[in-house]
């Protein structure tokens, strides 16, 4: 195997562990980026710097990806699970919070997306 597929398959597994840690983090209530790193076994600037040079985004952002798209998920598959809950489900400390980072990322909010029987999941 040449080098450049050995480091795909590496950053993919990094990626798939870290979006692993940070779903798990979601299940118990928030996201702290050293909670992250400590469960990744680097710093947090090491994790910030490895998550960039991956796929350009900041941790933070990545992290935001991760949860927004497992909201849309809940909020697809789960109709009768109150925004509250997917929003606390997701790592937000409420529903305020939630839907405005939902509508900032996708351009409508929650509700509006869990009702839209034409948009597919994102």
């Amino acid at each position: 195997m040449d080098k450049g597929r050995r480091n795909n398959k590496v950053n993919q597994f990094f990626l798939e562990r870290l979006t692993s840690i940070i779903k798990k983090e979601m299940a118990s209530g928030s996201v702290s980026l050293e909670a992250i790193a400590s469960q990744m076994y680097i710093t947090r600037g090491q994790l910030t710097r490895r998550v960039k040079a991956i796929n350009g985004m900041t941790t933070q952002q990545y992290a935001m990806k991760v949860r927004l798209t497992h909201a849309s998920n809940l909020l697809k598959n789960n109709t009768d699970m109150a925004i509250s809950e997917v929003a606390f489900r997701c790592g937000f400390e409420d529903a305020t919070s939630f839907s405005r980072a939902f509508r900032r990322k996708y351009g409508i909010s929650p509700s509006e997306y869990r009702n839209d029987d034409n948009l597919i999941d994102i």
